[in-house]
This record gives C-alpha cells, structure tokens and sequence, in this order.
C-alpha cells in the first residue's frame, strides 16, 4: 500500500501535502514552491506541458492552454456559467454527446475530468519524488457549494490520475482541520475561503477531534480571476480610449493583460500603487508597435473590485442566518485563499465581524494540510489518528413536480450521510419504463437548478397501470454525492437502471413531470465548436456577469401531490450520522482510461456516458 496524500486541487494553483511523523507538511516543488498552476498546455512541438511550464508559454499559445478548468468541470455546456466563461477563456470550449463541457487543444478533444488529471498526476509525481514512495491514495478538496455531479467529476479525475479518492472533501472543511487538529479546541469558527475562482463560508463547531459543520455555502463564480478580470477590463477600455483599438478579440494580447493585472493585484497588497507595462502589445495604422503604460493605484483597484467583495459579505450574512449564529457567537475568523490577503477583503471581515482575522492558517498551504490531515485519518490504521467529521449538504436535492417547482428531497445543511425512499408507480398499461428527473439547486423552479441527471428505469413488469410500485431509494452519503437504487416493491426485484445526462426533450412538447414513459433514445449530435467573437470581452464583462447579491429563495418542500400518476409517495428517513457532539436544530487524447467505480450507485451506473467521457473524445 503507497502514501496517502491530501490534494487542493485548485482554480488557478494547486498543493499538495503528508503527514510524517504525526505532522503535516506541504510538499514543495522544483524551485521550492509550495504550490504548482492548475494550468495544462499542449505546445507546437506537440509536448504536453503542466504547471510551471505551461503557465510560462501561456502568453505565446493562448489557444493550447487551459487554465481554470476547475470552473468548467461537472457543468452542461448549456448552462448560463457556461454561456458567459465561453466568451472570456481563450481556449476552444466544445460541447460532448451528453451535453457535457469538453475542450479542443491543438485538434485534441479533451475531458475537463483528462485536463484535471493531468494536473493530478504531476502532483503525484512530485510527491513521490519528494517522498521516495509510491503515492497511490489521496483526499481531494473541492468547492463547498460544488455540486454531485462536480464532486463525481473530481473523483473520476483522481482515478484517472491513478489515485484511489479516499474521500472528496469541502475546501472549507480541510482549512477548520487544519486549524483546529492538535489543539483541544472547544470553538465555533467561520471559514472564508476566497481562492482563485470559487468563494465558500462555512460555520464550524470544533471540540477536540471532532469538526461538525453547521452551514455551508458559497459562490462557485466568484474568486480572483474574477478580481484580475476587472483590471484587464479596465486597460482595455483605457487603452481603446487612447488609441481607438479595441484589443478583446486579440488573445495574445487577452493573455499578456491578464498575466500583468494578476501581478499587479497581487503587488498592491503590500504597496499602494503600482504600473502594468506590457511592451508592443499590438501594431498602430502605421506599422508601429503600440506599449501599455499605466498606474494602477490601491485605491482604484478597490473601487474596480468593491463590489466582488461585497457579494462575498453578503453571502457570509446568509450563511450565518442559516446556521443560526449571531457574528459574537464566531470566536474565530479564518482567511483561506490566496486573494483573501487582499487588503480590502482583511478590512471588510474585521469590520463586519468586530474583530480582526485569525493568523492561525497559511492562506494558500491550510486546504492542502487540512486535506493531508484527513487522508492520514482514513489510511491510519490506529484509532488514535482518527478525526470525525460531520458535514452538510451544500445545496438541496430534489425531483420535479408538474407544475414545474422542485420537490426537495433533501434539505439545504442536512446532515450528511442520509437516506430516503419514494415510491413511484406507472400511469399507463403495461408500461415498460419510468423516467425521473433530479435537479440541485436553492431555486423554487426546477429549470433554474442545475439537471444532475434523468435516472430511467427499464424493463418494468408488464401491468394495468397504477398495479407495479418501484421503490427508490436515495442516499447521500458523508461527501454529499447521491447514490440511488430500486426495487419493485411486489416482487422485491432489484429494476434495471440507467442515468442519462444532458438534456431530455418531452414528446410533444408535454410538460417536465416527476415519472413519464420514457422516450427511444435519440442519436447524439456532433460536437459543436465555439468561435469568440470580434469583441467577446466588452459584451461579457458587464455588469450582467455578476451573480445576483440577493440569494434565491430557498424551495420549500411541497406536499405528497407529486404526480397524478402516483398512487402513494412515502418518504422514510433513516440517520446514518454518528452521535453528534450537540443537537442540530436544521437539519481522443490518449490519457489513460478510468478505473472502474468502486461503489455502485447514481453515477456508478452511467457506463454508456463513461466510455463516450473517457474514450477519447
């Protein structure tokens, strides 16, 4: 058996991090660095380049290199996420048979779960080099407010990379581990976590060994690139007000205006102002090379960026309304990520929360240890290294109704792991087979969440309708991923099950029920390529891109009137949490293929899905 690793798996940089000798430890690279770009690039010699080098080429081969795909994993190429990134990224995004996000590197068709991979392979290179061990299990963060098929998506990337996934971990959580382990602490904390693209709060209870998550939530759109998306903005317009070019369908110069308002964002932290000098960034009518020259001050920066922190507040305000807890109740603030060292940001939380930050964890290095901590936990073969952690669901998980609205089934910061059972039954004779749509989201309405996937089940007994009951039974276990399974309640037979993922058109323009008849499946259409336009940027980075500040009305959980064509809905849930330390009052690339999942479930029954994944391409 290797080492048992913990990986942040980033948005814009990753680390990696072990446990030795009873200590945890960030694995550093060449150079000494403690973290490695989450960048994957495929140059013109045809090399596949990852991290440090990609990013080092980035400027020259905006086109082959893909940066910040942890934003594009687990998402429909149809979503409106995707509908505004596809008009910023400078890579070619395209969409797959099952409406699934892929990416086109120098006429290669890659998977966001291959370019993730990638990037988790050279992590496990690094670490067994630094290690002199084989590396072969790991425990991989990931966003709190990402969702199951998110979560799947980075499971199977681990695989990918030849890892076996001990767990898939909330990034907020790792950072409370890595605070709190050791200290016989006996505290409630909130975690801010805004890193390169996703933000998440989370309030912690923390006694001893054991770390009970009460609330959790965030933004998935919102983290620094989106900081340094401003400031590109910002010289672009500047610079066609100076010369009357506009340079936003250039991506060459896209890229080397990126790169430099990073580094400036990043210097104004420690001094208040700064220049972004990008010498002949394009030509003028007459031939000659035009340089970008400007002052970028602190103070301008703010006024660009307020409002990103603000969204961040005001989520920070909700999460601690659903947890119940009052900001004196909060002994502690955590900072994790790396554009949380922002000055704006250090002021705002100490000037909502009435008290300064806590030094307690390294922004860019606590999600990795917290990660390495629990990946110890589980490898550990004594009792006495075990931690027990009790966490929530992000978002609620539910079924459509007739009239469109979500039928929640589990409930926003419900205690994870947990169970339930519907009862479905046929509305037509002799019907052969019952679609179910399940959806995630805070929405009321079904088509505002995000479709997880339409679970269909085949090869129902023949008979009157209303006469077969199948038995559904959902569990979500400790990650928060959804695993189901059915019976006929009659004959106690398991039925044969089958999830289909994109989108699924009704006959005839019918509305989007609970249980259908299912329809023949439909041939997959051919990749579609996306071409940016002439002026992507100026159209995309206004103010429509921010998220809305008013957070949607959670869906309230409806009556047994699912269907029509339900006889009976019974709903049974069994707690499968541990004893809590208090009571809750809420409840064609040629990477390698995948492994075979190694639990049945929801997500472990979509081989047809896996193999046009994986297959390449």
């Amino acid at each position: 058996m290797g080492k048992a690793i913990g990986i942040d798996l980033g948005t814009t940089n990753s680390c990696a991090a072990v446990v030795e000798n009873g200590k945890p430890r960030v694995i550093t690279y060449k150079g000494g660095q403690s973290t490695i770009p989450s960048v994957f690039a495929i140059d013109e010699k045809g090399d596949r380049l990852v991290g440090h080098d990609a990013k080092k080429q980035a400027q020259l081969n905006p086109t082959n290199t893909v940066a910040a795909a942890k934003r594009l994993i687990g998402r429909n190429y149809h979503s409106k996420t995707i509908e505004k990134v596809k008009q910023v990224f400078t890579y070619e995004l395209v969409e797959g048979e099952s409406s699934e996000v892929l990416i086109k590197v120098r006429d290669q068709i890659f998977t966001l779960e291959q370019i993730s991979s990638a990037i988790l392979r050279k992590i496990r290179e690094v670490a067994e080099e630094s290690l002199e061990t084989e590396v072969d299990q790991a425990v991989i963060t990931v966003p709190a407010d990402f969702n199951d098929r998110q979560r799947q998506a980075v499971r199977a990337a681990g695989k990918l990379a030849g890892l076996k996934v001990l767990r898939v971990l909330n990034e907020p959580t790792a950072a409370a581990l890595a605070y709190g382990l050791g200290k016989n602490l006996n505290q409630r904390i909130a975690v801010y976590d805004l890193g390169g693209g996703t933000f998440d709060i989370s309030v912690i209870d923390i006694k001893e060994r054991i770390f009970e998550v009460i609330a959790t939530g965030g933004d998935t759109f919102l983290g620094g690139v989106d900081f340094d998306d401003r400031v590109m903005q910002w010289v672009l317009e500047s610079f066609q007000k100076q010369h009357g070019i506009d340079l936003s369908y250039d991506r060459v110069a896209i890229q080397r205006i990126r790169d430099a308002a990073e580094s400036a964002k990043i210097e104004l932290s420690s001094v208040m102002r700064t220049r972004l000098c990008i010498p002949f960034i394009t030509k003028n009518e007459g031939g000659g090379g035009l340089d970008i020259d400007m002052e970028l001050t602190r103070e301008k920066l703010e006024e660009l960026t307020g409002d990103l922190v603000e969204r961040t507040i005001q989520t920070v305000e909700r999460i601690f309304r659903e947890a119940g807890s009052t900001r004196q109740q909060v002994d502690e603030v955590l900072l994790v990520g790396g554009q949380s060292r922002m000055p704006l940001v250090q002021r705002r939380i100490t000037e909502f929360m009435g008290k300064s930050p806590s030094k307690g964890v390294h922004p860019d290095e606590a999600v990795g240890i917290g990660a390495s901590i629990m990946a110890h936990s589980l490898a550990a073969a004594t009792a006495n290294d075990d931690v027990t952690l009790l966490d929530v669901l992000p978002m609620p998980i539910g079924i459509n109704k007739v009239d469109g609205s979500m039928y929640v089934l589990f409930q926003k910061n419900q205690a994870l792991p947990d169970h339930q059972t519907r009862t479905l039954t046929t509305s037509k004779d002799n019907q052969r087979s019952i679609m179910l749509r399940i959806y995630q989201g805070e929405a009321r309405l079904c088509a505002d969440n995000e479709l997880l996937g339409t679970f269909v089940f085949n090869n129902i007994r023949p008979a009157p309708k209303g006469k077969v009951q199948i038995e559904v039974s959902f569990h979500i276990d400790s990650e928060g991923i959804l695993n189901l399974t059915a019976r006929d309640k009659q004959t106690g037979q398991t039925v044969e099950s089958t999830l289909k993922l994109g989108k699924v058109t009704d006959d005839k323009g019918k509305k989007d029920g609970a249980e259908d008849e299912a329809p023949p499946p439909a041939a997959a259409p051919p990749p579609v390529a996306f071409t940016m336009p002439q002026s992507s940027l100026a159209a995309s980075l206004g103010s429509d891109l921010a998220a809305p500040t008013t957070p949607p009305a959670a869906p309230a959980t409806p009556g047994p009137d699912v269907t029509a064509t339900e006889t009976r809905a019974e709903t049974t849930k069994t707690e499968r949490v541990p004893e809590k330390p208090s009571e809750r009052t809420t409840a064609k690339p040629t990477l390698p293929p995948p492994a075979p999942a190694e639990e049945p479930g929801l997500w472990a029954k979509v081989g047809n899905w896996f193999k046009g994944l994986f297959g390449g391409g």
